[in-house]
């Protein structure tokens, strides 16, 4: 060994991508090709240019190869990507028709809910039978049974086609489970018509594992460290409440609940302490194994079982497949365990299922195990027990918080750009993975073996408990950070792809000069520039006299982003949810964050109706907003508590707004309000919405009416007030409640938007809105995201995301 290598002060060299690595990384960029052509023919291209430049002459792969695997994924990715399928007819009728199918898996959800894919779907249309094409995604909640894999049902249900919200930048919902061959969604309907269970080909390990979930919850006590401990040990996350699971999110200790390769590394853990006392009670054996094969064979069954009691989750699956393979290099003695194990895990998985590298839990398991591999070896030198003993249980804990920091820098340009925030929690880490790890799922996994004999059922359950105890120490400390403050989560800019590229670029020179002290000057230069290229190209966007209306794809709901220019941007509503799914959080922030500050000069909350008001506590929480205006009544429940609260955090006083009033956005750029008047009374919430009208000196470009109704807009229509505009927001998503003719034919638009959801319940817009409006109508649940543009003078246009 060089004495550069053995010196513990001495940076170790960084290991390098053998040339059938840098092969498949090709192969992989023609993978992400079939979606994302633009980023990953760059980032072919980046892979050339950082390959020929770091690798020596005689080692240089040579550039058609590169080009050769980058064809190969792309094709292999086509022939594995499911085909789009037709909609029946009957479907679009909003129709509830029986449905038989068979169970294809069970996933768990927090909060009682259970996700059941049935696959073999025949639906039964008035007299004649129909079958469905791919899966149906169902979520059933509290069930009093629990389905098994295998097993076929038939309920009646309303089915629907899986339709993501389509918004430029943000999560693509359709395209997550299309490459799932999932194309319909379901729900029941008429809760009091019979639900049959057949038996089907049912999997008898299956029953086994549901019934070992049966046994673990048996002897877990009723608190949510017992639920978690359930979730810990089974994957079975149904008992966890919203309440938990929101404070591990603002913890930033959300990945602990999903199992993965942590968890994974936690059971191989118990595997190496194992193989750690029976060295100690034979020490003879290790003359004939070595201590670390020996701690591969006592691992292997362990995860293995583990894997399966956990499915289904592929996350789980692959990440065992990834110590498969550390094992076996182990049991060979090579080095690079933790690279090359990496390598040859996500060869077979992808080229099992190229579909797989657009799951984000393999890319950020990738990234996290790639991230300690390169930096941890360089920053290792650091906790080096090399000092007095008694550092020792501090250095230790410096590991821990070391590798945490190489998985978080791997990750954070991922992470920006898929979730929009930012916990700089690291320090928790310390506390709670050791605990879990060490203390918690030791004691729940051998709890759960012992529980499965009669004789040992005490011990076992004992085990559980005190799992069960230590976990509710935890969270009770979680909790009482977050009433300090000392677990914050920050909204941060979204990244676009070619600043993810410059980071990565710009991180793995820095590994290499820190490790080889080498420099890269034009590389560093093309890192750079990816870094500051689009915000570039965003502030010059900015200066251009241009005036945008955006009106989001959030569903059965509103948000309207009106910008102006200068990058000065306000927001009307900010769409709906309910208690499990926030548009706020999921759709509305990460669509303003793509690429922009989560900054606001202002908020406007038209009415307080849920569906226009229920987003909007999350973005005021976490961006920084100018000023926030409504009609002078907040909304009940836990949307007006969660309001109340970031007025609070973010010292906004509300400032209600009536008719007549101007609010200046930029020069000559002004929102007017038209209604509700002064002396206006109404006991309807919609017919007090907020009118606004969008002018740009004398010239009216948008209408946003709320959702104010028949009497409201009669009230306006009475007042006298201009009502013209180019484009018209159809009042109540256009509900025929807001139906008046008269109205449209004031207003003389060039044509009409419309948030409602696809297929939504309440068909909107109505037909006969739509035929009285009498111009084109742009609904957001056939077009996706709308805005409509104007240029100098009156140069107007509207553009779709979805053609």
């Amino acid at each position: 060994m060089c004495d550069r290598c053995s010196r513990p002060d001495m940076v170790p060299p960084l290991a390098g991508l053998l040339p059938w690595q840098s092969l498949f990384l090709a192969f992989c960029a023609g993978i992400f090709s079939f979606k994302y052509p633009v980023p990953s023919l760059t980032a072919l291209g980046l892979l050339l240019f950082v390959d020929f430049s770091l690798r020596g002459r005689a080692s240089r792969v040579p550039f058609l190869l590169f080009l050769l695997c980058a064809g190969c994924g792309f094709g292999y990715t086509s022939l594995w990507t499911p085909a789009p399928v037709e909609i029946p007819i009957w479907m679009t009728s909003r129709t509830a028709v029986r449905v038989t199918g068979t169970v294809d898996r069970v996933e768990p959800r927090i909060d009682g809910r259970f996700r059941i894919l049935l696959r073999e779907i025949t639906c039964q249309v008035g007299e004649r039978k129909e079958g469905l094409p791919g899966k149906l995604a169902w979520t059933w909640r509290k069930p009093d049974v629990t389905p098994l894999e295998g097993q076929t049902v038939t309920a009646f249900m309303r089915v629907v086609p899986l339709h993501g919200f389509t918004n430029p930048g943000a999560w693509d919902f359709s395209w997550y489970w299309q490459r799932q061959g999932v194309f319909w969604r379901a729900w029941r309907v008429g809760q009091g018509r019979e639900l049959v269970w057949g038996d089907g080909v049912r999997s008898s390990l299956g029953a086994l594992k549901v019934r070992v979930r049966h046994l673990v919850a048996e002897h877990i006590p009723d608190t949510q460290g017992g639920a978690m401990v359930l979730a810990l040990v089974t994957g079975d996350r149904s008992q966890i409440e919203l309440e938990t699971s929101a404070a591990m999110r603002a913890a930033g200790l959300a990945h602990t609940l999903a199992l993965s390769g942590l968890h994974v590394g936690f059971v191989a853990a118990m595997g190496f302490a194992l193989a750690w006392l029976i060295g100690r009670l034979s020490p003879d054996l290790l003359l004939l194994i070595p201590r670390p094969k020996l701690a591969v064979f006592c691992a292997a069954p362990l995860v293995a079982a583990y894997a399966w009691l956990g499915q289904p989750s592929p996350s789980l699956t692959r990440s065992a497949i990834m110590f498969g393979f550390w094992g076996a290099l182990l049991l060979q003695g090579r080095g690079r365990v933790l690279l090359d194990g990496l390598f040859f895990a996500l060869v077979v998985i992808i080229f099992a299922y190229p579909l797989a590298l657009y799951d984000l839990s393999l890319q950020m398991s990738a990234l996290a195990v790639a991230g300690i591999g390169l930096m941890y070896p360089v920053i290792r030198r650091f906790f080096m027990a090399g000092s007095h003993w008694g550092l020792t249980p501090f250095l230790w804990a410096a590991g821990v918080l070391g590798v945490s920091f190489c998985a978080t820098t791997a990750l954070l340009p991922l992470v920006s750009r898929t979730f929009g925030s930012f916990c700089p929690n690291i320090l928790f880490n310390v506390i709670w993975l050791p605990t879990l790890g060490f203390i918690v799922m030791p004691m729940g996994i051998l709890g759960t073996l012992l529980c499965t004999f009669s004789w040992t059922v005490p011990v076992g359950g004992s085990l559980l408990a005190g799992s069960s105890i230590v976990m509710n120490w935890l969270l009770s400390v979680l909790a009482m950070a977050g009433e300090y403050g000392l677990t914050p989560v920050f909204s941060v800019l979204r990244p676009l792809w070619p600043e993810m590229l410059g980071v990565c670029l710009l991180l793995l020179l820095a590994l290499v000069a820190w490790s080889k002290r080498r420099f890269f000057p034009v590389l560093t230069a093309v890192g750079f520039l990816f870094m500051v290229w689009p915000h570039v190209a965003i502030m010059a966007a900015d200066t251009e006299d241009v005036v945008k209306v955006t009106l989001l794809d959030v569903g059965q709901g509103q948000a309207v982003v009106v910008s102006v220019p200068g990058g000065h941007r306000w927001l009307i509503d900010g769409g709906a949810g309910s208690r499990h799914f926030d548009f706020g959080e999921a759709v509305v922030a990460p669509t303003l964050t793509f690429g922009r500050p989560p900054r606001l000069d202002g908020v406007f909350m038209s009415h307080p109706d849920v569906d226009h008001s229920h987003g909007l506590p999350f973005i005021l929480s976490r961006f920084d907003v100018g000023a926030f205006y409504g009609n002078g009544t907040l909304p009940r429940g836990r949307t007006g508590k969660r309001l109340r609260a970031a007025f609070e955090k973010k010292k906004l006083v509300p400032v209600t707004l009536h008719a007549g009033q101007r609010l200046a956005l930029g020069r000559d750029i002004s929102l007017d309000v038209l209604h509700p008047a002064l002396d206006y009374k109404n006991r309807h919430a919609n017919e007090r919405s907020l009118v606004l009208r969008l002018m740009r000196r004398e010239h009216s470009l948008a209408l946003i009416p709320g959702d104010v109704e028949e009497n409201g807009i009669k009230a306006m229509m009475d007042s006298g007030v201009d009502l013209r505009a180019d484009i018209l927001v159809l009042p109540h998503h256009g509900s025929k409640s807001s139906l008046v003719p008269a109205f449209y034919g004031k207003i003389s638009p060039f044509c009409a938007v419309c948030s409602s959801g696809y297929l939504n319940q309440y068909g909107f817009p109505h037909k006969e809105v739509v035929k009285a409006v009498g111009v084109p109508v742009f609904a957001t649940g056939r077009y996706g995201q709308v805005t409509a543009q104007w240029g100098r003078g009156r140069d107007f246009s509207l553009r779709v995301a979805r053609p």
